[in-house]
């Protein structure tokens, strides 16, 4: 076998905090990948804890912190990456060689992109997507993009774009972050394209759609949107609340509007 970790090209930037996570980091068997490296962003706000032995790897980084917050951890994980490409992770997904040889063929078949997002399957969020590439700044409708399906090039990140640490489990508002990620690279002038490729599984439910009528997600919904639509986010709002009458997702109309607005003014 070729040693994985000889001219790195991709890291996969996984977060993770405490115990349990780095458990589940262990726990998914990371294949060994030619050009590719795992750095483990890990917090321990509750103290020091030792790195399992199942990632004692030559493949492996680890990179310790005392703080909460999973932006303040993707940013610390983006502070301590150093190869050409990253790839945003988390602490329960899984990969095989195929995923990550394939994030690094479709940015060398992309050479003047900095940012790509791509497609994970799951076998408990039926989330659908595009079948043809796109620009980023011109998604089709209803187009979002996860934290786990971004991947960029280094270089052009570091120097210009960081997670919003007001957003994020362990934020202010719990959720959004990698909305205005993506926002904030390309109003600075990145460039971004979504590839139909899947890259990962992710068989646990992402936060919107586990928490999708939590009075809590849409406030952080409402602070996305004036982020983002400075001008039409009121519009968006009686759309989306008017979708939610429609979808009876078990919180009432005042309520729905209630929370928005308090993200919305508290952004």
């Amino acid at each position: 076998m070729e040693t994985p970790n000889q001219d790195i090209r991709l890291q996969v930037l996984i977060c993770t905090l405490g115990g349990e996570g780095i458990r589940r980091v262990a726990a998914a068997c990371h294949p060994q990948v030619r050009h590719v490296e795992y750095l483990v962003s890990w917090q321990l706000p509750e103290g020091d804890l030792p790195v399992p032995e199942a990632l004692q790897r030559p493949d492996f980084r680890i990179v310790k912190s005392y703080t909460r917050g999973l932006s303040r951890n993707r940013n610390a994980a983006i502070e301590a990456a150093s190869a050409p490409l990253c790839l945003i992770s988390d602490d329960d997904v899984i990969y095989n060689a195929d995923n990550l040889q394939g994030i690094i063929r479709h940015f060398d078949e992309n050479p003047e992109t900095d940012i790509l997002t791509f497609r994970y399957a799951s076998a408990s969020e039926a989330k659908t997507y595009p079948d043809r590439p796109f620009p980023l700044d011109s998604p089709p409708k209803g187009y979002y993009a996860s934290s786990i399906e971004i991947a960029f090039r280094r270089d052009s990140i570091a120097r210009k774009i960081r997670f919003n640490e007001n957003f994020g489990i362990g934020a202010r508002f719990i959720a959004g972050e990698e909305d205005i990620f993506i926002y904030d690279a390309l109003r600075a002038g990145l460039s971004g394209r979504y590839i139909p490729f899947d890259i990962a599984r992710h068989d646990d439910l992402s936060t919107s759609a586990r928490l999708y009528a939590d009075p809590a997600l849409i406030t952080a919904k409402g602070a996305v949107f004036t982020h983002i639509h400075p001008a039409s986010w009121p519009l968006r709002m009686l759309v989306h609340a008017l979708r939610n009458i429609k979808n009876n997702n078990g919180i009432s109309t005042f309520r729905y509007l209630k929370s928005w607005l308090n993200g919305a003014f508290s952004n």
